[in-house]
């Protein structure tokens, strides 16, 4: 029976320990690259007592990964990569090829299961962080099986495992030079990836910054001169009194010179537009005889009340159009009465005019820029980004443990641990912000090839190594072979010795066949591994996707339950609350139901909700919008962001279709429903249960006033 052993105890708690507050401060290298060096304390453990000393080391070793990391992963990973290490001690294999081992059938595949099961990590950078953990686990054996042979306080230990049969000197000339080989091939790669990468990123951060740079002189620039032709215009105007129609040639003349402008216009003192350029604009725009006012824009008020040249954030337009602009604008006044304005000139940008400002930067093609003004609302963002104009700019920061010496930042995937683009910005005279994005993931390509070339060279060299080492091993020992054969009474001995090359010893063609038996079997075992592993994949995700259609999905009908609504509703009041938009809620109930069912029976009552759920798929088809089939014959509607003019209409389109749809069951007949429909500002309530009690007092109205009947209402907060 296994017995613990005081001084075996004493010396595993001290590496433990010690390995605990080197595993404090792991060394960073890039990202969340990090190199671990304090498990070198599980590895000697390892080899000198075996694998229950080693378990109990790694315990107390990892703890130190465990607060700097917060992930309970390492203890099983690290713990069994101990126990592996010391059960292939107690059969006099070494380390390092053990750690081999380890990583490659194990160790790599279990961290695989662990990260794609439980971490938060894209699929893409899956294979590059389990290439990096298994070369840390090769750089940390390499150390604790060296630190092991040069301290010789290890070598006179005498409770330490003893070989089962003692080694070759080709076997140890061999393990030497590969333990030397690898310590320093690693270390060497590492520190000159690390101080290329470095550089890399010193470099991609510069070009970034500078291209941040030129692109706010351009933009600044734009603003600045479309600025200055307004406020000369306004100042030229001043002094100078026209007519209308004079006024309304000279603003087309100016537009034609400044085709920045989408569109130009003139307003007196009360706000009423006398001119506007294109000329075409301002006669299609009158209503029954009454021009166009803009005394409540902000940009009127800014320049005739506040009497200042106003460049304003970026709105959506309402007399000339709907599209996002910004609108520059000034006062104009008399020449005799310099100091009260007779109203404004103003000019309206074109947006896409900093396309060709975001085109125009070519140091990089992966480079995107954000504009967005004072109220951080997106003015232009390049395209392949998929930001809509007067859309809030938002982002989130990548985890604490992601270091890098550049800031960085997620746009699409807010959750993500790792970032999307590394960014630089600044800051323009009226505090609108730039914004120069470029994808973090070139560069992560780039360290994943040179960590892949590095194991790829370190796989050469030990294969070099090995081969070399063995040549000369073999002339050292071959003269001691012979003299072993020749004095050996075993008439076998002298049979193998004759059966093989004279320069190749016996020793080598034994460890030949054992190699090569050893490679069938862990093969063998991978392949079996590997099934096993796919088998149970698939079935665990034909599970899950069953499990998911079960929890969410109504089986009769396909549609979302109610479960899925008050899960979903929270998420989608947030977003209308945060971006002052309305929701629109809408409770249908079949009438006379029970008629059908009694009538047609419960086929024909199946039929009736399949064919009711079918058209409401067609008709409310939104990606945004929520079907819900609410209870037995009730069905809920969740409209976030609709048009609050159109919405009512939409639901009477659909009642009236609904009437007209013939059933064809066993005996065809018709249906018609009772709405109870509700809209109202996201900031109504954050409960579903308060927005469908509203809905329920108007489908309670529709059906005592007669069924068939929308009854909709506007929410008040």
């Amino acid at each position: 029976m296994w017995k613990i052993e005081k001084n075996k105890l004493l010396l595993a708690s001290v590496l433990g320990l010690i390995g605990l507050l080197v595993n404090l401060y792991p060394i960073h290298l890039f990202a969340n690259i990090q190199l671990i060096l304090g498990n070198v304390s599980y590895v000697i453990v390892a080899i000198l007592f075996g694998p229950w000393y080693a378990l109990y080391t790694a315990l107390i070793t990892v703890t130190g990964l465990m607060i700097a990391w917060d992930s309970a992963h390492v203890y099983l990973l690290f713990g069994v990569e101990a126990l592996c290490l010391g059960f292939a001690r107690r059969r006099d294999i070494y380390a390092l090829y053990a750690s081999f081992g380890f990583w490659i059938f194990i160790g790599m595949p279990l961290f695989y299961l662990y990260v794609f099961l439980f971490s938060e990590l894209p699929s893409s950078h899956i294979a590059f962080i389990i290439l990096k953990q298994g070369i840390n686990g090769l750089v940390y054996a390499s150390i604790g099986s060296m630190l092991v042979i040069l301290t010789p306080s290890f070598w006179q230990f005498k409770s330490k495992i003893k070989d089962t049969q003692r080694r070759t000197f080709n076997g140890q000339l061999t393990y030497t030079f590969t333990l030397v080989i690898t310590i320093a091939l690693l270390l060497a790669a590492l520190l000159f990836n690390n101080q290329f990468i470095e550089r890399q990123q010193t470099l991609l951060y510069q070009n970034i910054e500078n291209s941040a740079d030129h692109l706010g002189l351009s933009t600044q620039a734009y603003l600045d001169s479309h600025t200055r032709a307004i406020k000369n215009a306004a100042a030229w105007l001043s002094l100078n009194q026209h007519s209308t129609a004079e006024e309304q040639i000279l603003l087309s003349q100016l537009h034609d010179n400044y085709p920045g402008f989408i569109t130009m216009l003139l307003a007196d003192r009360d706000g009423t537009i006398i001119g506007a350029s294109p000329a075409s604009l301002l006669p299609s725009n009158e209503v029954q005889g009454k021009q166009i006012n803009i005394q409540d824009r902000n940009y009127f008020i800014q320049a005739f009340i506040n009497q200042r040249t106003f460049t304003s954030p970026v709105f959506q337009g309402k007399g000339f159009g709907h599209d996002p602009i910004v609108a520059i604008s000034a006062p104009i006044y008399r020449a005799d009465t310099p100091h009260h304005p007779i109203g404004i000139i103003e000019g309206s940008l074109d947006l896409n005019e900093f396309k060709a400002i975001d085109n125009a930067n070519t140091d990089s093609n992966n480079q995107s820029i954000v504009l967005i003004d004072k109220n951080k609302r997106i003015i232009y963002a390049s395209d392949n980004l998929g930001l809509a104009p007067l859309s809030l700019f938002s982002y989130s920061l990548p985890s604490k443990n992601y270091i890098t010496p550049f800031p960085m930042l997620n746009i699409t995937q807010n959750d993500n641990v790792a970032p999307e683009f590394v960014y630089a910005s600044v800051t323009l005279q009226n505090d609108w912000q730039l914004f120069v994005l470029n994808p973090f993931r070139p560069l992560v390509e780039l360290v994943e090839g040179m960590y892949l070339a590095t194991f790829a060279i370190l796989f050469v060299a030990l294969s070099i190594t090995i081969y070399l080492s063995r040549v000369i091993s073999s002339r050292l020992t071959l003269p001691l072979e012979n003299i072993a054969n020749k004095f050996s009474t075993s008439s076998e001995s002298a049979r193998i010795e004759y059966a093989v090359d004279d320069d190749s010893p016996l020793e080598i063609y034994t460890l030949f066949q054992r190699l090569q038996q050893s490679k069938s079997q862990l093969i063998s075992y991978q392949l079996e591994l590997e099934e096993k592993v796919a088998i149970r994949t698939l079935e665990l995700e034909h599970a899950n996707c069953k499990l998911k259609a079960l929890a969410e999905k109504d089986p009769l009908t396909g549609l979302y339950n109610r479960r899925y609504a008050e899960d979903k509703f929270p998420a989608i009041q947030e977003l209308c609350q945060r971006s002052d938009e309305v929701i629109a809620i809408a409770l249908l109930d079949l009438d006379k139901f029970k008629f059908i069912n009694d009538t047609y029976g419960h086929d024909g009552g199946d039929l009736t909700l399949k064919r009711i759920a079918e058209l409401l798929r067609q008709e409310f088809k939104r990606d945004s919008d929520i079907i819900v089939r609410y209870g037995g014959e009730e069905f809920l509607l969740i409209m976030p962001l609709c048009n609050a003019l159109k919405i009512e209409h939409h639901l009477e389109s659909f009642r009236r279709k609904l009437e007209n749809i013939i059933i064809k069951g066993k005996q065809p007949f018709q249906v018609t429903t009772s709405i109870g429909a509700v809209i109202g500002n996201g900031t109504f309530s954050t409960s579903l249960e308060e927005w469908v009690k509203q809905a329920d007092t108007n489908l309670y109205q529709a059906k005592e006033t007669g069924r068939n009947k929308l009854v909709f209402t506007t929410l008040k907060d």
